[in-house]
């Protein structure tokens, strides 16, 4: 005869209780429910052949506000505040989850759910709590920059409101934002921030003015001072202009390779 396989139910810390009276010993309320309503509970009783508990949990209503006092009375378990605290926290625990799933099906978030924050209001009451790590699940959150030593990891990529017009300095405030988008008045700062740093970066293509060549020395003295000015003028004019050799030297060689002068030399050589 095939040998039945009993599956346990894994209470609170993960403890599994195998029989009924372990499951008395770490009953936990808000685990029991879930069994109850997903009918694992009955199967696991009738398993263990408790048809009398079997009968008397088929007779409740789960829609009852005193669900939980009647499940813990048929198992011989004292109902207090403090399991109706932890059946709340079960439930809400339930409903961010499913909150979650509406945009996301990866589990690995749910292990995270109690620092997730789903709107702004929630984003400050993690702050309040001095919370390090937090997750943003929605559509936009704005960040305070005063608080500093938070990180904040998007979910959904959502859009994150910088209040600031320059350029904020995230190492400098101790601050991370990952995989985030961000607003569109920011974003406008940081792509002007890092255009002026690729101007300065770049260096002069011509040198200053020389007095020493041989033209010069053959002007006036009022010529020679015009001249510098002149020199000048075009130098800010030439080094503010728009120049990226690299896609100049790759035009030439696709013009090259087109009209077949690449190797022509050496077809050349070999023809010798």
């Amino acid at each position: 005869m095939a040998k039945k396989i009993r599956f346990p139910l894994e209470m609170e810390n993960g403890v599994e209780v195998r029989s009924t009276e372990e499951l008395r010993e770490n009953f936990s309320i808000s685990r029991v429910l879930n069994y109850l309503k997903d009918g694992k509970l009955e199967v696991w009783l009738r398993d263990r052949f408790e048809t009398d508990i079997v009968d008397k949990i088929g007779q409740l209503d789960l829609q009852a506000e005193d669900l939980a006092k009647k499940l813990c009375e048929i198992f011989d378990i004292t109902y207090n505040e403090e399991a109706e605290d932890e059946l709340k926290k079960a439930e809400e625990r339930t409903e961010r989850i499913l909150l979650l799933k509406k945009y996301t099906d990866d589990k690995q978030f749910e292990e995270v759910i109690d620092s997730i924050a789903f709107n702004q209001d929630e984003l400050y009451d993690f702050l309040d709590e001095d919370a390090d790590t937090i997750y943003l699940c929605g559509e936009k959150f704005s960040i305070p920059l005063a608080k500093e030593g938070v990180s904040y990891i998007g979910i959904n990529q959502p859009m994150v409101v910088i209040d600031s017009k320059v350029e904020v300095n995230w190492v400098k405030k101790n601050i991370s934002v990952d995989n985030v988008v961000f607003d569109q008045k920011y974003q406008e700062v940081v792509d002007n921030t890092n255009k002026e740093r690729e101007k300065a970066s770049k260096k002069s293509i011509i040198g200053d003015y020389s007095d020493k060549s041989y033209i010069n020395f053959l002007l006036s003295p009022e010529d020679k001072e015009q001249a510098k000015e002149l020199y000048q003028m075009a130098k800010k004019e030439i080094n503010e202009i728009e120049f990226d050799i690299d896609a100049d030297i790759k035009s030439l060689q696709n013009i090259a390779t087109e009209n077949g002068i690449i190797g022509l030399a050496e077809k050349f050589i070999e023809q010798l």
